[in-house]
């Protein structure tokens, strides 16, 4: 049973942020990262992807931390709430508005009522335990989705005060305070009899199950490390569900060529399973799909047992090392990626439903690596977790 609770979020004083936030610390390159820094002195990138050598760089992020508060650069909300958050974007040239809430999140081992959906890798879950450890604090929400139609409306409109709005990455983004102690205590309630669906960040909740248990072992149990900040989104909310596409980057073309013929019919854009890109495009049904298996019948685990393991003869480390296989995020990214000989060819693959993301989880399985892309990412620092946030604020 999910268990979530208002919580004292950490707040730029200043309202005007633009310049202050930053996207996930895991899509942050160098050359971004650079742009990022030089945009404001107190911009958050400087504590959710510290500078410094090795360690050293956590001790730093702990230290910024203090410094702004020192400063009150950052300040600490007098009320224990849930926070409302809407992102008004374009996909495909259409408007579109992602809604929902955050929360601080009870954790709990992941297969009961908290499903993952993909399997993570270990070297992140070092590095974001070893950051939250020092700085005792979260600036990246965990995004998980639920399917309840009337606490997505209950929470769109209830009471709430408008905190400030940011323009950031070409998207605008709101943020509310809910503090009122009856919406409070429904949406408490509502959570309950939720099944949520871990869409972005696997890694962090993994790494926060961690930390509270290195707590507890050592003895030095600390409630606020027993929560995780999470932003919470009905599946119908404007979350979008993206495919992740493939590329081949060290083929022989023509050899490839005569071999799809092997396992693909040669269909057109009315009726087909995935796209080729070669500087053409090619529409491909599989000859064989025929699987029961929930898993087995995915497009993206078909794509990977018939090209890159039969065709290809690809193992799973070979697949794992992308020195053959890759990825990209859009249509836009594989053309480029072809065009510019960075790939040999690209396939566009189909997305994932949230039925069957729903439909798999809920039986305790996993999605194959790389096969779900959710757009929009929250910005990091619009609403921050401390494990004092929490102090107070359980059973209000």
């Amino acid at each position: 049973m999910p268990v979530v609770e208002p919580f004292k979020g950490i707040l730029f004083k200043e309202k005007k942020i633009d310049s202050y936030i930053c996207p996930p610390y895991d899509v942050i390159d160098k050359d971004y990262k650079k742009q990022l820094l030089s945009k404001n002195d107190f911009n958050i990138v400087r504590i959710v992807l510290p500078e410094g050598e090795n360690d050293k760089k956590y001790e730093n992020a702990k230290d910024i931390l203090d410094s702004w508060f020192l400063q009150e650069k950052l300040i600490f909300d007098v009320d224990c709430s849930f926070y409302a958050y809407s992102c008004t974007y374009d996909l495909n040239n259409t408007k579109k508005i992602l809604y929902g809430f955050l929360g601080a999140l009870k954790l709990e081992e992941l297969g009961g009522s908290i499903k993952p959906h993909e399997k993570t890798l270990k070297g992140p879950k070092i590095d974001r335990f070893k950051l939250i450890t020092s700085t005792n604090a979260m600036f990246c929400p965990i995004m998980m989705i639920y399917d309840d139609e009337d606490l997505s409306n209950f929470v769109k409109g209830c009471k709430k005060e408008n905190l400030f709005e940011v323009n950031f990455e070409d998207k605008i983004h709101n943020v509310y305070k809910i503090n009122d102690i009856e919406i409070v205590n429904h949406i408490k309630e509502s959570i309950k009899n939720q099944t949520l669906v871990i869409a972005d960040g696997h890694h962090r909740y993994e790494t926060c199950l961690s930390i509270r248990n290195y707590y507890n072992k050592a003895g030095q149990k600390k409630a606020g490390s027993e929560y995780a900040l999470v932003f919470f989104v009905d599946k119908n909310d404007g979350l979008a569900l993206m495919p992740i596409h493939r590329l081949i980057k060290k083929i022989n073309i023509d050899d490839f060529r005569q071999k799809i013929y092997n396992y693909f019919e040669i269909s057109d854009d009315f009726d087909y399973d995935i796209v080729m890109y070669d500087g053409k495009f090619t529409y491909l049904k599989y000859i064989d799909k025929n699987s029961k298996d929930l898993i087995d019948k995915l497009d993206v685990k078909l794509f990977e047992n018939i090209v890159f393991k039969k065709m290809l003869n690809l193992s799973d480390e070979d697949i794992a090392n992308n020195e053959i296989s890759g990825y990209a995020h859009s249509k836009e990214e594989v053309i480029k990626s072809v065009d510019r000989k960075e790939a040999v060819v690209g396939f566009l693959l189909k997305p994932v439903t949230y039925e069957s993301l729903f439909e798999i989880t809920k039986n305790n399985l996993t999605f194959p690596q790389k096969s779900t892309y959710f757009y929009p990412k929250i910005p990091s620092g619009l609403v921050g977790y401390h494990f004092s946030s929490i102090e107070g604020c359980q059973h209000v």
